[in-house]
This record gives C-alpha cells, structure tokens and sequence, in this order.
C-alpha cells in the first residue's frame, strides 16, 4: 500500500511524495510566495517545514536579511532541510517539536506559514488561539488542499461516484489525519483572534498532455487513491490510468486549495 508516510508515521508526508508534489505546483507556489513579500518579513517561520521546500521558494524571493526557521517532528525530513539551506545567503535554523502539543515553543515571527498542517491538528480552535497569543502583531499564512476539491477525468460519473465515496469512507477512519478538511478550517479560521483576514481559492489545474513535472505527483495521487478504495473501485481507476500509459491521452486534472492570510 502506499502511504506515502515520513519515517514518524504521517500520511502524506514521505519526502518523495512531497518532492514530486512540488515540482508539479512550482509555478503556482513562486507566485504565491512572491506575494507575500509585500508584508516585509525579516522573520518567517514554517510549520510542519518537513525537506524545506517551500523554504527553499522563499529563498528565492526575500531579502538575505530575512532569516528562516523550520519546525518539524520528523527528523529525517529535518535533515533534508538542513541540506536544502546550505545553499541559501541567510541565517536559517531547524527545530524539531511537535507543533500541537509544543505551540509554547514556536519562535514568534513576522510571518508564520500554516501549509497544509490542518488536517494533523485536532484542535484547530485551540491551536490558532495558542499560535495568535505567542505573536499578535505577526502575520500567518495558511495553504490547506481538501480531498473533496481532488478531480480528474474524464470518467462515467457512476464510477467517479463510487471512487469518491469508497475513499471518503477509507480516509474518514484515519486517526492520523484528515483529507477532507477544508469547512473545519475555514471555520477555525473565522473564529480565531485575528482581526484582519483575506481569503481565497486557488485553482491548481493541468490538462494533456501533461508535463515532466507534473506525471509523477498525478501518477502518485492516484495510485494512494487505488490503494484507500474498495476492490472493485480500485481496479477500474487502475485501468484508466494504464489505459494512459503515455499520459497523452484527453485527461485533466485539478484542486482547490484555501489560501488565506491573517494578521
């Protein structure tokens, strides 16, 4: 089965997985990233940080005199963002917590990124209150997917149905995370200390054929798909994606992911 879990056991988050996810986004995460220069930062911290990739993309759009911090509990992931800032001009530095039950210990910082950490947390509330209460005067920037934004086709809609519906009830029995998370957040959000907030939806969309970048996360997406949904759901989504072997075929593929910033 594929998990796609770090070496601590969460889904999701195995540093090839998060490496083959980022390359397929790249375009939409520097844009991202360049907008928040305007807020100046000469602090940010990352939570759940794990390769330090998207470290790596602020690397390439703030000033040297911006310095980083990445938090996370995998220390193998750890590691890799420890290699990854050999190659950045600035002060950077790694600390290894649990973020939800060591909240006291995160650094304060102008900016703080919250990218699709959501679904690890249990308490949401809890959480963004601790997170306002360290740095009131900061800004957080949070990124977080929704399973039920994930579509890719063209299929009968009977079997899309039944893919759907067989993944939710799989995913839904996970003590370890949650795929379909965006309404708890968007409430969370909207019920956190923060005073002023901006949201968003951004549109991650490919259509064939697809590129270099892109077929290894669209390939992994929907094998741990096939590994989470019934036998019979499974066999027909695994034939449609061999049926594509040369991923030329009229296909596309999209998410939604909620962008919001709060200060």
């Amino acid at each position: 089965m594929i998990t796609q879990e770090n070496s601590s056991g969460k889904p999701l988050a195995d540093a090839e997985w998060l490496n083959n996810h980022h390359r397929a986004k790249l375009p939409e995460r520097k844009a991202f990233a360049e907008k928040l220069v305007e807020y100046n930062p000469k602090t940010i911290v990352d939570l759940g940080c794990a390769s330090g990739l998207w470290l790596d993309v602020f690397d390439k759009v703030m000033p040297n005199d911006c310095s980083f911090i990445g938090i996370d509990s995998d220390e193998e992931s750890l590691e890799l963002a420890k290699k990854h800032s050999r190659a950045w001009d600035r002060t950077s530095s790694f600390m290894k917590l649990d973020i939800e039950s060591q909240t006291s210990l995160i650094p304060p910082a102008d900016l703080t990124l919250a990218f699709n950490i959501f679904p690890y947390i249990k308490d949401l509330n809890l959480f963004l209150k601790a997170l306002f209460n360290r740095c009131p005067w900061g800004v957080l920037a949070i990124r977080q997917y929704d399973g039920a934004s994930i579509r890719f086709g063209p299929m009968p809609t009977g079997k899309r149905q039944a893919i759907e519906s067989s993944l939710r009830v799989a995913t839904e029995n996970s003590k370890k995370f949650r795929h379909y998370d965006l309404d708890r957040a968007y409430e969370a959000l909207n019920s956190s200390p923060y005073k002023k907030m901006s949201y968003s939806f951004e549109l991650f969309e490919r259509t064939s054929p697809f590129s270099e970048d892109f077929i290894p996360y669209y390939r992994d997406m929907l094998q741990w798909t096939c590994d989470h949904i019934s036998d019979s759901a499974a066999k027909y989504l695994s034939g449609w994606l061999d049926e594509d072997a040369n991923y030329c075929m009229k296909r596309y593929f999209f998410e939604v992911d909620l962008v919001a910033v709060l200060s």
